[in-house]
């Protein structure tokens, strides 16, 4: 299929093998035996029984903690009402054989805050853990949404520059945070996983020795910033550097105070570090079902839990409005996918008021505010990087989610 060191960005998009020099960061835990030669460390977490592996990341890859809140959101138990089957690919699949044909380990369906179907198999359980590669990337933009309500940032059209200096490269001249949110700097970057000389492959043989602020700055520019949508998972990482340098604080802290015990996620969670014990921004979070549910209900429910607003709701609003054209859902000139973008949230192609966010191997929190639904689906499929069917897969949730409209 590939060679080790593509499999590697195929994955995860980053390279967290080196793990010397890390112990002495809080909270970090380093996975795998050096003894264990080729069947430990990084590498391993693709081989084998991958719904496992992808349950204990921590045995593989350097990790920091999100502590358990101390108020936890308690979602209820599982009414277990719902029955659906409905359109994939052309024929009519019954709910049950779609998590089959999907390799989806759980899948929790929430409907007026109520649990409607809950389900878990291939080892997962409701307190295990799975990580899911880039869903981290729309809990990196909550934490800019936070951020610029504390006034961390100034605006979202200041220039990335002003807040890191160090990004010198001429690409970046009139970037802004709001073109990086929308994956619309410009920035040339291959991301095609199967492609052993693309940027995301290539990147894995520079970071290290390089730091990511100074593998950007090698980068070129094919698009005026604002011009074009185009995914690129650089673009997120240079979020986190963003974050960590207005916060003063790590990924690991400012996700734990500011979201991950407000919201009652009730158990802990972890986060991929590099090489130099920086958390990976662009994918390398995990957290059980249930605690991803409470992004979507906090995003369903206008960045509020309960009585107390944790995000600005017109941050929530914009995060997942497409309102430029060249991030519009479809047939898209000004863009490389067909479906719509925002702020690390995607649409739907078949755009219906609805949002998610999505990672590689199947993982998808998904949104429709209308029906009031919330869907999470963990998987560890392969077929997910076949672009046909990932999109039929997020036709299939939008089906689900519009079935369960009022009568």
């Amino acid at each position: 299929m590939t060679n080790s060191k593509t499999l590697a960005a195929v994955l995860l998009g980053v390279a967290a093998q080196a793990v010397a020099g890390l112990c002495h960061a809080q909270g970090v835990t380093i996975g795998g035996t050096a003894a264990e030669g080729e069947t430990a460390g990084f590498m391993a977490m693709f081989a084998g029984d991958r719904f496992d592996n992808f349950r204990h990341m921590e045995r593989f890859v350097p990790t920091s903690t999100m502590s358990a809140s101390p108020d936890p959101w308690d979602l209820g138990e599982n009414q277990d009402t719902l029955a659906y089957s409905g359109p994939f690919l052309g024929s009519d699949v019954a709910l049950q054989a779609f998590i089959e044909l999907s390799n989806t380990s759980s899948l929790l369906v929430i409907r007026d805050g109520q649990i409607i179907y809950e389900h878990y198999g291939r080892g997962d359980s409701r307190d295990s853990l799975h990580t899911s590669f880039s869903v981290a990337k729309s809990f990196t933009s909550a934490l800019v949404g936070v951020a610029l309500a504390e006034g961390h940032l100034d605006d979202l059209d200041d220039p990335v520059r002003k807040y890191l200096p160090e990004l010198t490269s001429p690409t970046f001249d009139g970037v802004t945070i709001r073109h990086v949110l929308q994956m619309s700097t410009g920035v040339r970057f291959n991301e095609t996983y199967t492609d052993p000389d693309s940027d995301i492959n290539t990147m894995t043989t520079q970071v290290p020795p390089l730091t990511y602020l100074q593998y950007i700055n090698t980068l070129q520019r094919d698009h005026a910033p604002g011009s074009f949508n185009h995914y690129a998972s650089i673009n997120t990482q240079l979020l986190g550097i963003l974050l960590v340098q207005v916060t003063g604080e790590s990924l690991t802290d400012y996700m734990t105070s500011r979201l991950w015990h407000p919201l009652g996620m009730e158990q802990r969670g972890l986060w991929t570090l590099d090489g130099e014990g920086i958390e990976l921004a662009m994918g390398g979070l995990a957290a059980s079902a249930r605690d991803y549910a409470k992004l979507g209900l906090l995003y369903l429910n206008q960045g509020r839990r309960g009585e107390r607003q944790l995000l600005p709701a017109d941050w929530v609003r914009e995060s997942v409005t497409p309102n430029e054209p060249h991030l519009m859902p479809g047939d898209n000139p000004a863009s490389s996918n067909p479906s719509g973008y925002m702020y690390q949230w995607w649409t739907p192609r078949d755009w219906d008021g609805d949002f998610l966010a999505r990672g590689i191997w199947g993982q998808t929190i998904f949104v429709h505010p209308r029906n009031r639904v919330v869907i999470v689906k963990l998987a560890a499929d392969p077929q997910n990087f076949d672009s046909t069917m990932k999109l039929a897969y997020i036709d299939y949730l939008q089906d689900l989610a519009q079935s369960l409209g009022d009568d």
